[in-house]
């Protein structure tokens, strides 16, 4: 599998060495103590010491009945967002008095073929597009979540879902998520224009729509054509932009539709300006070529 080694921690635990950095990465279903150990202890001790949660925020967090709350936390240990604000959370979760046993941590890969999953798929089904991310449930059910990063402070993000009064970051993923669950993004029929007309006051960069169907591509399944789908829409959002077009791109490809994946890159490199990208952009239109020939023979 490429450069990849797996090895098995003595608490049985996957730890993944990166192929760009040969750092190693928890992989799946981790504990608290996990994190806490060399190497990750390096920035957790220093996060969780570092910060100080506000204490009035504390203080009506306390006012709940936090034993029926649970938080599911997923995050890449490669990530410096998820290194910042995991240890953070932790210490706000403490200092309020959940149950640490309500603490659930999984940790995902930053290797392309296994783009933020888990190694034993925990994270499947669940619209994990973004890490960290902090799935808080009550009795059972999720009541909302925070992504990436807090939208006002961790503390403050906490307090507004116990209350019911949160939006997180990433809107438009509420409705994309939905999409998929009911179908609509796997759908002969689509409507490209449409979808994209009705996230556009959501979408904030480029890069939005993108990543979410990046993680989509490699997820399996149905997930292909959905972000092939994702892609187009993101096209539509962001016309003068070549992102959106090179990702169709390699995910036609992925798809074996190299006639389309050859015009989609061709129109990504006559939108591209920075001559930073033509490197890549020439790469992929390359290997689509190869494919081209090959499957003419």
């Amino acid at each position: 599998m490429n450069k990849r080694m797996y090895l098995i921690a003595a608490c049985l635990l996957p730890i993944l060495l990166s192929a760009q950095t040969d750092e190693p990465q928890l992989w799946g279903k981790c504990t608290l103590d996990d994190l806490q150990k060399a190497p990750y202890s390096e920035w957790y001790t220093a996060n969780y010491a570092g910060y100080e949660p506000n204490p009035a925020i504390v203080r009506q967090l306390k006012n709940f009945d936090l034993k029926d709350y649970s938080a599911t936390v997923y995050m890449g240990t490669w990530c410096g967002d998820s290194r910042r604000e995991v240890p953070r959370f932790i210490k706000i979760w403490d200092a309020a008095g959940f149950p640490q046993q309500g603490i659930t941590v999984i940790a995902v890969s930053a290797e392309d073929s296994v783009y933020k999953q888990s190694v034993t798929r925990e994270e499947r089904g669940k619209h994990i597009y973004r890490v960290p991310v902090f799935v808080i449930s009550k009795k059972g059910s999720e009541v909302n979540r925070i992504v990436e990063i807090p939208v006002a402070t961790l503390e403050r993000d906490l307090l507004a879902i116990l209350n019911n009064r949160y939006t997180p970051n990433y809107e438009s993923y509420i409705y994309l998520s939905r999409w998929f669950d009911e179908g609509v993004l796997n759908d002969k029929n689509i409507s490209h224009r449409g979808l994209a007309r009705h996230i556009k006051h959501l979408t904030q960069s480029v890069g939005e729509l993108n990543g979410y169907g990046y993680v989509l591509s490699k997820s399996g399944g149905e997930g292909l054509e959905a972000a092939i789908n994702v892609f187009k829409i993101n096209a539509y959002l962001y016309p003068e932009a070549w992102q959106p077009l090179m990702s169709l791109a390699e995910a036609l490809y992925d798809k074996g539709d190299g006639e389309q994946a050859l015009k989609t890159i061709q129109k990504a490199i006559g939108l591209n300006r920075d001559v930073r990208n033509v490197k890549s952009l020439l790469e992929l239109e390359d290997k689509i070529k190869t494919l081209i020939t090959t499957v003419s023979y």
